[in-house]
């Protein structure tokens, strides 16, 4: 199960890896045409080091996560809005968010329609929602059970449990194109949990920068079918 010494070690690598700049860049590529005068809530935000990467007016982010701990970081760290509270029981008003951003979250959920649900009651009716999650049933490994993770998720998979819950996707589309090789022979080489915060230098940080940059262009243009993510924006359903 993903425990505190998980916790620890992502946190300390959430606001320096590469891959979490590069999510950053991905979310805030999917917010680019909203206007930015309301709220942007992060449920389940960790210890806010990708929230605080979004490209969104510091004032109006507040970082929502369930550890105690993580929630102090987020605080301590970056000086966000934050809130000690459960996925599916986020403690504000129906409608008081333009955009709920579930990163990397519901994959951990035995159910993710609560949680989903939640955000459906968070976001005002021209809200919207975006979602990350890990892609590729193909991909499974000792990583994802050391992580917590209760699936890794189809295009199907996802649309269907959005639509579930009252979302209309916009865009749907893997990313992280480029690892999807390499992730897949090493998990096959070696079996145990990797979470990758090790592979990093400066020249593998330019080189993610510049991928990212290019796939940030071509899924402006079109869904890729593969990736080690899914990437989804959806609108709330009245």
């Amino acid at each position: 199960m993903f425990n505190d010494v998980n916790a620890a070690d992502l946190a300390a690598s959430d606001t320096k890896h590469w891959w979490f700049e590069s999510k950053a860049e991905f979310v805030s590529s999917a917010l680019e045409d909203m206007p930015t005068d309301g709220y942007l809530v992060d449920v389940g935000a960790g210890s806010g080091g990708v929230t605080a990467m979004l490209r969104w007016p510091e004032e109006h982010k507040v970082a929502v996560d369930g550890n105690e701990q993580l929630v102090h970081d987020a605080r301590a760290r970056h000086a966000l809005e934050t809130l000690n509270a459960d996925v599916a029981d986020v403690p504000l008003p129906d409608g008081s968010a333009s955009v709920v951003c579930l990163l990397d979250v519901i994959e951990h959920l035995t159910d993710s329609a609560p949680a989903l649900s939640e955000a459906h009651r968070l976001l005002r009716p021209d809200g919207r929602l975006v979602v990350t999650v890990p892609a590729h049933a193909s991909l499974w490994s000792a990583t994802d059970e050391a992580l917590g993770h209760a699936r890794r998720y189809s295009r199907a998979m996802l649309r269907a449990e959005l639509e579930a819950t009252g979302f209309d996707p916009t865009s749907l589309t893997h990313v992280f194109s480029w690892l999807y090789l390499p992730v897949w022979v090493k998990r096959r080489r070696d079996p145990k949990p990797q979470f990758g915060l090790d592979v990093s230098s400066p020249a593998i940080a330019r080189t993610a920068a510049l991928l990212t940059r290019l796939e940030q262009a071509a899924v402006r243009r079109v869904s890729l079918p593969v990736g080690t993510s899914l990437l989804c924006t959806a609108q709330r359903r009245a």
